[in-house]
């Protein structure tokens, strides 16, 4: 896998967060990329973070990424957790 991040990008830090969970769990290449850099091939504008899947495939929104490393490392996501991730995703990420 392979997590594309951006300094000064909202979503990065939270993405980091979690992959710290699942570190040991899948081989994780890190990568620093400018703001403007478009990593989706299929995405009209740039977008970072971004996790390539093994696969090929893309996540590309803050809270998937985490809920995928979050399911990786195995921990159990309750009530909380998912709220705290909505409120990230509709609030914290439209005030940037």
């Amino acid at each position: 896998m392979r997590l594309f991040v951006s300094e000064g990008a909202p979503g990065s830090l939270p993405v980091l967060a979690a992959a710290g969970r699942a570190q040991g769990r899948a081989e994780l290449l890190i990568s620093t990329v400018g703001p403007e850099e478009c990593v989706v091939p299929f995405l009209t504008r740039p977008k970072v973070p971004v996790l390539q899947l093994d696969s090929g495939n893309y996540l590309f929104s803050t809270s998937a990424i985490c809920r995928y490393f979050f399911l990786l490392s195995g921990w159990e996501q309750d009530d909380l957790t998912n709220q705290w991730l909505e409120w990230e995703a509709t609030e914290l990420q439209r005030s940037w």
